[in-house]
């Protein structure tokens, strides 16, 4: 285990340059809004920027604070494992259905079809790639390696994962139930991802698994709610206000589904972890 190679001020100072980050590369990001383009073009170039500036970032932190290029912090070539592709794919599904199994009313707004490809690929490069991807990268990469360095992997696993949670706090008004279904949600899918990266060792996995679900379950093709949204393609306004159900103020990323949800794929992911430790220990012997 990996202990003491730096110092909490530098711990401290990696995690502020962390969220720095994000916040800069969104906001520079945030510019291709303003151009004279399709919603859908903007939303690419937006989804591309953000990555990219949040990968040259890290690659300035790794090397200056860490000594070591991103592929250290598990930010390596880009590669998609069929086996965690399927798993991305039947969270938010499973979740979804589960959803839409409650009472409710389910609606088709009446977009156009240029209306319809600006939303789909507002969600492919906005919640998608470019959430998903850059949230990783400095979550789960340069924060995660940062923490592990000075801590060891149990807190490398759990600090950044409240810390995600709370973040996810910022600009939402919520009564003290809310407050907890968020927390509970927010840290736990946290770990969710943290888990996935050590067991795949990089991070792409876990940006697949996050992209995934926000393109599923926020990204306005399907939007399920305690109101009927307009601008979502299809629309399932919950008949009941049960925070269980619908994850109070910050939405159904914190009903009980998706929570159970998390905690499926945290049990799958320690198993597999498990499962190649033991394989590991019995090649020692052979």
């Amino acid at each position: 285990m990996e202990t003491k190679e730096i110092g909490t001020s530098r711990v401290i100072l990696v995690i502020f340059c962390g969220i720095v980050i994000l916040a800069f590369a969104q906001g520079i990001s945030s510019l291709a809004f303003n151009l004279p383009l399709p919603r859908g073009v903007r939303a690419m170039i937006f989804g591309v920027t953000y990555v990219a500036l949040c990968y040259f970032m890290i690659r300035v932190c790794c090397r200056k604070f860490l000594k070591m290029e991103p592929e250290g912090c598990y930010i390596n070539r880009p590669s998609i494992p069929l086996p965690w592709l399927a798993r991305a794919i039947i969270l938010p599904v499973t979740v979804s259905a589960l959803l839409l199994c409650c009472p409710g009313e389910l609606s088709k707004n009446n977009v156009s079809t240029v209306e319809a490809i600006d939303i789909i690929l507002s969600a492919v490069f906005i919640v998608g790639l470019g959430a998903g991807v850059a949230e990783e990268m400095v979550f789960r990469g340069l924060i995660m390696k940062t923490l592990e360095k000075r801590w060891g992997r149990p807190l490398a696993i759990i600090l950044p994962s409240v810390i995600f949670g709370l973040l996810h706090v910022l600009g939402v008004k919520m009564n003290l139930v809310d407050l907890f279904f968020l927390l509970v949600a927010g840290t736990s899918v946290g770990i969710m991802f943290s888990l996935i990266v050590y067991e795949s060792n990089s991070i792409w996995p876990s940006a697949m698994v996050h992209g995934v679900w926000n393109m599923i379950m926020i990204g306005d093709i399907l939007n399920i709610g305690t109101s009927h949204k307009p601008g979502a393609l299809f629309s399932y306004k919950l008949a009941t206000t049960s925070t269980l159900i619908t994850g109070g103020a910050f939405g159904v990323e914190a009903s009980i589904f998706a929570i159970s949800g998390y905690l499926v794929v945290i049990l799958w992911t320690l198993s597999l972890l498990k499962k190649k430790r033991n394989d590991q220990s019995s090649s020692l012997f052979q």
